[in-house]
């Protein structure tokens, strides 16, 4: 699977939109629902790519992977400003473009879809919620850490694991998007949004998970989907169906 980007312009920034499947060759009819996969934190559309083709299985549609904006072949933003509501601008302004679309995004961009799954529950029948990086933020309630956040680059001292392609992938990224380690994730904000939105598949479980998303599983629209990605894709299918 060779992603082709496309660019989507969103304000004075311009993002990758990667289409690794087009309509015409996905084998459905033409009015098919697209998906848009969402990567997630300092990562890039390429990190669909080991699970491409079992996406693509599970997929009958058009299947479409951005770069929010800081990463990958998207724009920097000037300025530094990175929060999960302006990733999940960056999202709308990938159904401005390609219209009607299921979502499924991984950390960060798992918030992100939530966050428009409900504030575009017209375009979005719904999406698949995967952990990744980014996923909890700085927790439910602002702690004062009494530190500066570490901007610094983190391939050379990364301990968290993570194959050489993830870790050159956080490296190409703008530095200023670890501000999303910290930001605040509200419940009850969390949970306004996940009461809008018309279905939502959570493909994880467990107390580790950050109070957000432990709350989210429990609004009425979610429901607990597989853990691996290409699993959870193929259920969100079956679920909007």
């Amino acid at each position: 699977m060779s992603p082709r980007a496309r660019k989507i312009a969103h304000g004075e920034l311009e993002l990758a939109l990667h289409e690794l499947r087009s309509t015409s060759r996905s084998g459905a009819p033409a009015d098919a629902t697209p998906l848009v996969l969402v990567h997630a934190l300092e990562g890039s559309a390429r990190d669909w790519l080991p699970h491409g083709e079992a996406i693509l299985a599970a997929w009958r549609g058009p299947v479409f992977a951005i770069d929010l904006a800081g990463h990958g072949e998207s724009d920097w933003r000037v300025g530094g400003a990175y929060t999960p509501e302006l990733f999940a601008a960056d999202v709308d302004a990938v159904l401005a473009a390609i219209g009607r679309a299921a979502l499924a995004g991984a950390g960060v961009g798992a918030y992100a879809s939530l966050l428009v799954a409900a504030a575009r529950r017209d375009l979005v029948p719904g999406a698949v919620l995967l952990p990744g990086r980014g996923l909890a933020g700085g927790g439910a309630l602002p702690v004062a850490s009494g530190r500066a956040p570490d901007f610094a680059p983190e391939v050379a001292r990364d301990t968290r694991g993570g194959s050489s392609a993830q870790l050159a992938s956080r490296a190409a990224c703008d530095p200023l998007v670890r501000a999303c380690l910290e930001d605040v994730r509200p419940v009850d904000y969390a949970e306004s949004f996940a009461g809008a939105a018309r279905a939502l598949l959570l493909a994880a479980d467990g107390d580790d998970l950050p109070p957000w998303w432990r709350a989210v599983r429990g609004a009425p629209p979610a429901k607990a989907a597989p853990r691996e990605a290409a699993a959870a894709v193929a259920a969100l299918a079956e679920a909007i169906a």
